[in-house]
């Protein structure tokens, strides 16, 4: 089951699997400084290991990005670690390019971060 929560320019949709949380998603307006206003974001998108490769990640991602279209957006972006392989490969199995942006945050110890981009169907 899917649940959404939110307002109208951030929702979360949170997935469960016999009433255990597995999995949740954060998208809406973008937070970058550089973002043209065609462009929204997935802010967060977290599957429970156990459940990786079992569709909640996609479904999660494939449901923001209706959401972001029916915003009015016609692109999507999203921020990953540059070290990720894992997460990165998932990103590319679903359209989503690096857009050569990068970026360090304390909040994440300064480990770089890269920028994704995908057209919105």
């Amino acid at each position: 089951m899917l649940a959404v929560l939110g307002d109208e320019r951030v929702q979360t949709l949170v997935a469960d699997r016999d009433g255990e949380l597995v999995g949740q998603t954060t998208f809406g307006t973008s937070r970058d400084h550089d973002a043209p206003p065609t462009a929204g974001e997935v802010r967060s998108l977290f599957v429970r290991p156990a459940m990786w490769r079992g569709g909640v990640g996609s479904a999660l991602l494939l449901r923001a990005l209706e959401g972001l279209g029916a915003m009015g957006f016609a692109e999507a972006t999203l921020w990953s670690f540059a070290a990720n392989e894992r997460a990165n490969a998932f990103y590319e199995r679903h359209c989503f390019t690096r857009d050569g942006s990068e970026q360090r945050d304390e909040v994440w110890a300064g480990l770089l971060e890269v920028r994704y981009r995908r057209a919105l169907p």
